[in-house]
């Protein structure tokens, strides 16, 4: 993966980025233990922010949680393909994992709502 410079000096352990306007990069060693595990959706403002949280039940004792903040240009892109592709590297951004999230209509709908999309 060619992640850019600015990318690579930011990201720290446990932190999540949009990267490319469609894609989710995590930097955790602690990656989903199944392939297609349930996962929740929660939205959150957090100042001028929109937080999207992706609660990953892989363990039901304890659950990853993965928290980004979120722009229109995401919201618009995973708007037409319904998918948040997540992928998890490690500390020397080699790619450990990668998830893919399928959005139904209701989340897609709060998640356009708090960004200022509308509603399709």
């Amino acid at each position: 993966m060619d992640i850019p410079e600015n990318i690579r000096n930011n990201l720290k352990e446990g932190e999540c980025v949009i990267w490319c306007d469609n894609l989710v990069l995590c930097m955790t060693e602690d990656v989903p233990k199944i392939s297609n595990p349930p996962i929740d959706i929660e939205v959150d403002r957090e100042g001028r922010d929109v937080i999207l949280r992706n609660i990953i039940k892989d363990d039901p004792n304890n659950p990853l949680y993965l928290e980004y903040a979120i722009d229109k240009n995401f919201v618009d892109y995973i708007s037409k393909s319904n998918i948040i592709r997540i992928i998890f590297v490690n500390d020397k951004f080699s790619q450990e994992k990668t998830i893919l999230i399928h959005l139904d209509k209701e989340d897609l709908s709060v998640i356009r709502r708090e960004v200022g999309l509308g509603s399709f």
